[in-house]
């Protein structure tokens, strides 16, 4: 059965109320388009104010009711729009302000587009769920890829451990490590060093790979960045389906328990693609300081849009936590690498070709994101030129094979990556006229009034009522400000020039031992000092022209709403310093402690952990036992209860003693040069149970009302500028030249989804059509098991020679 089959009673319901919408559009457009008075109008701004506030409540509770509220909205935007365009522009006599008031229409033109197809995409997101159970021995054989190029062999070490100890047959997975650093070019490079540190690498990672019982391939060249390395892994290996998993993305256990049985179920369905979940804040969020309840930056595309693509058979590869079927990649020669955005391309390549994709919400991963505002900017440079790139090259409106809605979800996907040139035009505009006179529109005061606040107040309240769950108010227009001095170059180059555009690989070990102004602060600065000057040129004219006083009110009002967020963006260059070096997970397993030279094992919860550390809860009665003191060495062994065999014994120093009440809370640093299936106990302690990544978003979802997030953003913009201009001038002799709910209680979910649990020995099955293959070598020598071993709990312990998984102090 189709894992489609369910959609059938919403999506006859959400077709007979599009169709409705259809019908009423071109009566709709002739009413909207008549010309009213000024108290007609306002009558309808109230109205329609009134209407949209009081469906709001109910957006994500009822459907029909979400559809008049979008509906109500609609006829507003509309009306607006045709007022701008028939009564609002300069004219001809006056070319230099006609023609800034077109560049001014053309982005508010842009953004009502993108107003009705967000409509389009979040009429009726879906939601699923486990899929229909499998048996194990109907499972296919699974490769797991993991694309490194620079990345820690530490950070490597958890990424793969973690990817062994997913709940599956030993003998149907092949976790693959695809190494780009250690390639024959990198390794015969010219450059002594270089290829020192190639070989060395090569050599580690092997070493790494065989204790924990993976695949090492690596190839001749480095060609096609990514999307090359991954095909050169796909000609190495014979999985039925892949998982790829970006070197700094973790999965948790049960990720192909939640994902193969769509795969299994619907022959085709190319694509079951997860949510990218981060345990570290990124750059803006930490240097704002937003707090731990503002929603992260891009739930509001993996906790909404996405499933809103899914509706329309539109959701996309997202270059890691994803699952995808061989054949449908060799359909189309492998993964795309005609862009730099290797994820979107190729699904839009095999989308092309009739193939299925499907988005499950729930996060299976943990990954890590960019530490510093520079490397923030140079991953989502990449991100917005690669989507220009896609546009250009591969432009969905005209790709044979997709359906209508498919292509208004790609071209909503990459169309949004044009916001660094609308938020310029719409934080240079009112300039024009404080400092140049130019007039952007013509209007008198009372018809700007009625027509304009009736327009942004709706749009306020309609954004709210969507996204407010996912992002709160105005915090979108601060990300996107901080991000348009430095995208705006990478989104109209790759537009103008498609094919000029490299691959770079974001920085995964970067850290902040001290606050410091980043290296590329001075276009943000820039763009603020020219904000300012807005504010400036307002009260100048405010002053010296009393007849313009009117327009002086809402430009300059809008003058001062664009130097204060911009000034709350400027704080994104004030680099803040980090506490942790790894980021800890909050915790509640039960382990058994042992200390003292009779080394007696005492209950203890394990309250939080990182690759690096822990934090026990000892109770009064366990801790009073024991005479503990910093520097001691202790050991611990966590219940891991998702990965029972992977609990070990860890070796610890304790860095720190806290008593809180009866209790005492021991800061733990893990020793070096633990045996490797210690490595694998940290990463299965810390990352094997997706439901804490499910409780933390969630915790961050509660939403903000329109009212109070708009406060709260004013409010810290106007508190936030002068400290930063204080922070700015202390720290710029300092600049550094370079920057280095849970579900409900049942059976797990690998029991939910294969019947029984698949690490129970099994015969491995040989269909007669189809003999798997002897086992091949890739670049570095290291065999292709066919049938690896289940992890490190089945094999020989080793000594530690790939590094000491982020278990060393730095």
């Amino acid at each position: 059965m189709s894992s489609r089959s369910n959609l059938t009673g919403s999506s006859l319901l959400r077709g007979l109320l599009i169709l409705a919408t259809a019908l009423g559009t071109i009566p709709l457009i002739m009413l909207l388009s008549v010309p009213s008075d000024t108290l007609a109008q306002g009558l309808f701004g109230v109205t329609t104010i009134l209407l949209v506030a009081a469906l709001k409540p109910f957006t994500w509770r009822s459907m029909p009711l979400r559809f008049l509220m979008l509906a109500t909205a609609g006829a507003v935007v509309l009306r607006y729009w045709m007022w701008r365009f028939f009564e609002t522009l300069p004219s001809a006599e006056d070319p230099v302000s006609l023609a800034a008031a077109w560049m001014l229409f053309a982005v508010e033109t842009y953004a009502i587009v993108l107003f009705f197809l967000n409509a389009f995409l979040l009429a009726d997101p879906l939601k699923r769920g486990m899929p229909e159970m499998v048996p194990v021995d109907r499972l296919p054989t699974v490769d797991i890829l993991v694309p490194s190029y620079n990345e820690p062999i530490d950070l490597l070490s958890v990424t793969l451990a973690a990817a062994r100890n997913i709940h599956y047959p030993a003998h149907l997975l092949n976790v693959v490590l695809c190494d780009d650093g250690g390639t024959d070019q990198k390794c015969t490079s010219s450059d002594p060093a270089e290829a020192e540190a190639a070989q060395a690498r090569r050599k580690a990672l092997q070493a790494l790979c065989e204790h924990l019982g993976a695949t090492y391939l690596t190839r001749e060249r480095n060609v096609s960045a990514k999307a090359g390395n991954l095909n050169s892994a796909l000609g190495q290996t014979r999985g039925e389906f892949v998982a790829v998993f970006d070197a700094d993305h973790i999965p948790s256990s049960d990720f192909l328990a939640r994902t193969v049985g769509f795969l299994v179920r619907d022959p085709k369905l190319f694509l079951v693609q997860t949510p990218h979940f981060f345990i570290n804040k990124d750059p803006i969020q930490r240097n704002l300081d937003l707090p731990d309840a503002c929603p992260a930056e891009n739930e509001m595309f993996y906790a909404l849009i996405q499933k809103g693509l899914d509706r329309w058979d539109g959701a996309f590869f997202c270059g890691s936590a994803a699952l995808l079927r061989r054949a449908a990649l060799d359909a189309v020669g492998g993964f795309s690498g005609q862009t730099i955005t290797e994820d979107a391309e190729t699904a839009l390549d095999i989308h092309a070709r009739g193939w299925h994709s499907l988005y499950i919400g729930r996060a299976l991963i943990a990954g890590l994101q960019p530490e510093t505002f520079s490397s923030f900017i140079q991953q989502r440079g990449r991100w917005a030129a690669g989507m220009m790139q896609i546009l250009r090259l591969k432009n969905p409106i005209f790709r044979p094979g997709l359906t209508l809605a498919q292509r208004l979800c790609y071209y909503n996907s990459m169309s949004y990556w044009f916001f660094p040139v609308v938020r310029l035009i719409f934080l240079l505009s009112p300039l024009l006229y404080l400092f140049f006179g130019l007039q952007i529109f013509v209007a008198s005061f009372e018809e700007a009034l009625v027509y304009t606040l009736t327009y942004l107040v709706v749009s306020f309240l309609v954004q709210n009522a969507l996204f407010s769950s996912v992002r709160w108010p105005l915090i979108s227009e601060v990300y996107e400000i901080a991000q348009t001095p430095y995208l705006i170059r990478a989104t109209l180059g790759a537009l103008l020039r498609p094919r000029g555009f490299r691959f770079q690989v974001t920085a995964k070990d970067e850290t902040v031992a001290d606050s410091f102004l980043s290296p590329i602060y001075r276009p943000l600065l820039v763009l603020f000092l020219l904000m300012a000057a807005g504010v400036a040129a307002a009260g100048l004219r405010w002053v010296l022209l009393p007849d313009d006083r009117q327009v002086v009110m809402i430009v300059g009002g809008w003058a001062l709403f664009n130097f204060l967020i911009t000034g709350f963006s400027l704080r994104a260059v004030v680099e803040k310093r980090q506490r942790r070096v790894a980021p800890r997970v909050d915790l509640s397993v039960p382990a058994r402690l042992e200390a003292g030279e009779d080394e007696t094992a005492l209950a203890v919860e394990v309250v939080d952990a990182s690759t690096y550390g822990a934090r026990l809860r000892l109770a009064d009665a366990a801790h009073r036992r024991l005479r503990l003191k910093p520097g001691q060495t202790i050991t611990f062994q966590p219940e891991i209860p998702d990965v029972p065999r992977a609990s070990r014994r860890i070796a610890c120093e304790i860095r720190s003693l806290q008593p809180e009440g009866r209790d005492l809370f021991l800061g733990l640093r893990f020793l070096p040069d633990q045996d490797a299936s210690v490595r694998e106990a940290v990463a299965c302690l810390v990352f094997s149970d997706s439901g804490l990544w499910e409780k933390t978003r969630r915790s961050a979802l509660a939403g903000r009302g329109l009212l109070a997030g708009m406060a709260y953003v004013f409010w810290r913009a106007a508190t936030t500028i002068p400290r930063t201009s204080l922070d700015m001038v202390r720290l710029s002799w300092t600049v550094p030249p370079e920057e280095a709910d849970a579900e409900a209680k049942g059976p797990a979910p690998h029991i939910l989804a294969f019947g029984q649990d698949p690490d129970e020995p099994l015969p491995a099955r040989e269909p007669e059509d189809k003999v798997r293959k002897p086992p091949m070598n890739g670049h570095g020598k290291t065999p292709v098991p066919t049938t690896p071993q289940a992890g490190l709990a089945a094999a020989p312990a080793r000594e530690n020679a790939g590094g000491t998984l982020q278990l060393s102090s730095r």
